[in-house]
């Protein structure tokens, strides 16, 4: 199987949405003055899909830890879906029959749910636990297993995903028996999923007779179940990573779990997924108590990295390259726009990360390597799709020729959801604005209005596609 590839620590992925509190007579504490609508939009996109401007507004004024609490915990009542289903071509999505609804679907989910950090975790493991190339309602399956399991105790997790249908086809798992043990899980649940390294080949041999006995039954219309059968599973004597016993499925989970080696691994993959810069060694030792002490429960380790005064450093000089499927989920979201086309699906695809296909068991690569050239042309065309769908598209005979420079921004700028821009940006767009009639004769200006609809679409195009909206 592919080996572990190592993950920058990084330009990278992505952030939360969440809806404004509400209105409420109850006295709101005012946010000291280190807490900003800037971090606020930070910390949206790395634990999210982005803020909008209310949203912004709004959390700013509440604080740092009753943002945070919003951000972990959820808003009262639980989550729930915002707004109204996607249709396409006048039909509800069909995610299990129709090519591209899957990732149709789970885009739906990240634009409009109200806890965006599950969804953002729910991503994480899908490329932590990367299985491809099974049918889609086994992916589906999976897909709801680490929703469920999103925040909670990572050994329940690991369990559900170990008896998995789609992983234990993709790893051969499945009728790996007492004569013939397959080493294929084994390896990966070592290397990939728990410790890194700090294993022997012996270890994953010894590993793979410990999980044999998963047997499935096929039929006319493809797999019909996957059951343990313990006559298929080899009861000898194992010894793995220094321990020696009958072990079986479980008992090999709880080793790996219980290595030394799992809780600093794991936290380090947790934090380069929310923070650019690599943790210190202090850093991660912190974070493996909290993971160790609190039952191996991943919200603890979240909170204290979301927590971290790292995310937050250089809030004016973004340094994570948001990765596609957190670029369109966050443009869509922030700019109002819903799901009406099925675009998104092949776009994602040659931005390189279709969701449920990752390359590998190894999951995708992060950061910088998002960014080839056919990618980012592909995110620009992104663009193009929001600025004539939805929102943010720019209606004939809406604007007059007239309009001043930074008014004719402005308009823009809150037509996308007024999303965070350099001041070195936007004064780049003002003076793109004044000079965009410049080619014009004086005597043609009263009447190209048609030039200020076009002056309004790429204003709100590289506000939407531009370098900065590459970054979080």
């Amino acid at each position: 199987m592919a080996r572990r590839r190592a993950i920058p620590g990084r330009i990278r992925a992505a952030a939360p949405a969440i809806a404004a509190p509400a209105a409420t007579s109850a006295p709101v504490a005012v946010a000291s003055a280190a807490w900003t609508e800037a971090h606020v939009h930070r910390l949206f996109w790395r634990a999210g899909f982005g803020a909008t401007a209310a949203e912004a507004r709004a959390w700013s004024a509440r604080g740092k830890r009753a943002t945070i609490d919003w951000i972990v915990d959820g808003p009262p009542g639980g989550t729930r879906l915002r707004g109204r289903a996607p249709h396409i071509d006048g039909r509800k999505l069909d995610p299990v029959n129709e090519w591209g609804h899957d990732v149709l679907w789970w885009l739906d989910r990240m634009v409009r749910s109200n806890r965006p950090l599950v969804e953002k975790m729910t991503l994480f493991w899908h490329d932590h636990f990367a299985t491809a190339e099974q049918d889609t309602p086994l992916m589906l399956r999976q897909n709801r297993l680490f929703r469920s399991h999103a925040l909670g105790a990572f050994r329940p997790l690991l369990r559900g995903v170990t008896r998995d249908p789609a992983m234990q086809l993709f790893l051969s798992l499945a009728d790996s028996t007492k004569d013939h043990p397959n080493e294929n899980y084994a390896r990966e649940l070592m290397e990939l999923f728990t410790l890194g390294k700090g294993y022997s080949e012996r270890d994953v041999r010894e590993a793979s007779r410990a999980l044999t006995g998963f047997r499935t039954k096929w039929g006319n219309r493809g797999m019909e179940w996957i059951r343990y059968v313990p006559e298929e599973h080899d009861g000898g004597v194992k010894r793995i990573l220094g321990k020696r016993g009958r072990f079986g499925v479980d008992d090999v989970l709880d080793i790996v779990c219980d290595h030394p080696r799992h809780a600093p691994f794991l936290v380090t993959k947790l934090w380069q997924f929310f923070v650019a810069t690599p943790p210190s060694n202090a850093t991660v030792r912190r974070l493996a108590a909290t993971y160790r002490r609190s039952g191996l429960r991943i919200k603890p380790v979240v909170r204290q990295i979301l927590e971290h005064p790292a995310l937050y450093a250089r809030l004016h000089q973004p340094d994570m390259v948001k990765a596609p499927v957190v670029f369109v989920a966050g443009a869509l979201r922030t700019s109002g726009a819903t799901i009406a086309h099925d675009y998104p699906t092949w776009m994602l695809s040659t931005m390189g990360q279709q969701l449920f296909y990752p390359p590998s068991v190894a999951g995708w690569d992060w950061g910088t390597r998002w960014m080839s050239s056919n990618a980012m042309r592909q995110r620009f065309v992104i663009g193009n799709y929001l600025v004539n769908y939805g929102p943010a598209r720019v209606d004939k005979g809406a604007y007059k020729a007239s309009l001043e420079p930074d008014r004719a921004f402005a308009i823009a700028h809150a037509a996308v959801g007024s999303p965070p821009v350099s001041e070195a940006t936007r004064a780049t767009l003002i003076r793109l604005a004044s000079r965009w009639f410049d080619d014009l004769p004086k005597s043609w200006r009263d009447d190209a209005d048609w030039r200020a609809e076009s002056l309004q679409r790429t204003l709100r195009h590289l506000l939407l596609a531009g370098p900065e909206a590459q970054l979080c």
